[in-house]
């Protein structure tokens, strides 16, 4: 593993397209853990396109997942200022709800891991053109840690006061506080909460008194969400900006 690592460095250090397109293959070997990319590996952002071309291929194949947290992990090491990965990045976040719209069959088909770090990396643009991206996989996407962490991640976007009735919506209709009495053994039911509890958070985050109705609705009727979701709405209303 060690002569591994020092080949890819070495690969790396000589700088071509050709020779950083075998070194990432490297890393994207099945024979490779995660943990051997280095954490302060830096790369340019011409390796998009072999980047874009493997994702893409790892699509519906065996052993996907492990393929594309590592392609999301690579990608994140692209320092240029500015990069064109966070489009990229984009994708791969919306991979899952694009297809919904265009199968109307609501598969997983991208690494919900890779997708919560491309959230993460996302949000260090600090450009608010991603904030409908983020609204989009917590209103649509099925799986339940991208859409904790795209409620989570939307404060550190910038000025998102603009999307306050819309998290209002979601968490009055979509996720809880107007539907019936909750039930923990209700697997959809229970991830829904938690994800309740998310954009609860970011409401108190936000601090905009347009979500005291809602929060206040959270608390007044705790039959319908977890404690700990109750508890977060109590939270969020003392952050509240009056």
């Amino acid at each position: 593993m060690r002569r591994i690592i020092f080949i890819v460095l070495f690969t790396l250090l000589a700088g071509s397209v050709f020779s950083q397109e075998n070194v990432l293959g490297s890393f994207l070997s099945p024979n490779v853990p995660v943990e051997a990319i280095p954490k302060d590996l830096a790369l340019p952002d011409n390796v998009l396109p072999y980047l874009k071309k493997e994702f893409n291929d790892s699509i519906g194949k065996k052993a996907s997942f492990d393929v594309q947290f590592k392609i999301v992990m690579l990608v994140t090491k692209i320092t240029n200022v500015p990069s064109k990965k966070y489009d990229f990045l984009e994708e791969i976040i919306t991979w899952d709800v694009r297809s919904y719209m265009k199968t109307e069959q609501k598969s997983i088909i991208v690494s919900p891991d890779a997708r919560v770090l491309a959230i993460n990396d996302l949000v260090k643009s600090k450009d608010n053109k991603y904030i409908e991206t983020l609204v989009n996989i917590i209103e649509r996407d099925t799986s339940l840690h991208p859409r904790i962490a795209a409620a989570k991640a939307l404060p550190l976007l910038g000025d998102v006061k603009g999307i306050v009735p819309k998290l209002v919506d979601l968490l009055r209709n979509q996720y809880g506080a107007s539907r019936a009495k909750f039930k923990e053994e209700d697997t959809r039911r229970f991830e829904d909460d938690r994800v309740a509890q998310a954009i609860i958070e970011t409401l108190g985050d936000i601090g905009d008194p347009r979500a005291f109705p809602v929060l206040l609705q959270t608390v007044m009727n705790p039959d319908r969400h977890r404690d700990e979701t109750v508890k977060a709405a109590w939270e969020a209303m003392k952050k509240l900006k009056w």
